[in-house]
């Protein structure tokens, strides 16, 4: 079976690639508008894509055709935002924080979640998630069918110290719990089933 995806239609180009990209990581990103209030929401198209400069990408979909979310809203606003991972401990509150709440209202409050401060930028960070990134946005790219690509500066970088060896300088992967987006629209994978593959000497393609 071979498919052309020009041919194809939204819905059937989504399931396809939702269903085959995978896992996906989740950022639960927060920002804050121009009054101070807080948004946070989860997406999962979502990764790292250098680490010198230290750049992290997100895909998000407006909210009808030409309104914007307002995680996208704040950050052309105030250019900055909040990556905090997501662990089995808080998934299903991170779920709530998708729900379809009135703009302006707080989804940290609404989950159950709580607000922390950052350090180098306006929207708190949540303290119950085991890593958060501070980010400045570097750009906001509008790739048409009312999505955008938004890019941004890892500045910060905060983890909690039972997950870190400082003498060492390692996360300790293993005892994050992290949870990974899969197919369809509630199904999640764990972080634990972890194996080992020696590559070849020299290699540094896979990181």
């Amino acid at each position: 079976m071979n498919l052309d995806l020009n041919a194809a239609d939204q819905k059937q180009r989504y399931k396809l690639l939702m269903s085959s990209i995978l896992p996906r990581p989740i950022a639960l990103v927060t920002t804050q508008d121009l009054d101070g209030r807080v948004n946070a929401a989860p997406f999962s198209f979502f990764n790292i894509m250098a680490s010198t400069p230290a750049i992290v990408v997100l895909g998000i979909d407006s909210k009808s055709p030409g309104v914007p979310k307002d995680t996208v809203r704040n950050m052309q606003l105030t250019k900055e935002f909040v990556v905090n991972m997501v662990s089995e401990d808080i998934v299903e509150k991170m779920s709530l924080c998708a729900s379809p709440l009135p703009a302006g209202e707080d989804e940290l409050k609404y989950s159950g979640l709580t607000a922390a401060p950052s350090i180098q930028v306006k929207p708190p960070r949540i303290a119950e998630s085991p890593i958060n990134m501070e980010c400045k946005i570097v750009d906001i790219m509008d790739i048409g069918h009312d999505r955008n690509i938004v890019i941004g500066n890892v500045i910060h970088y905060h983890i909690d110290d039972q997950f870190y060896d400082a003498e060492n300088g390692y996360v300790l992967v293993e005892k994050l719990g992290l949870v990974a987006r899969m197919h369809g629209k509630s199904f999640y994978l764990r972080s634990g089933d972890i194996f080992e593959v020696e590559r070849p000497v020299g290699s540094s393609s896979l990181r």
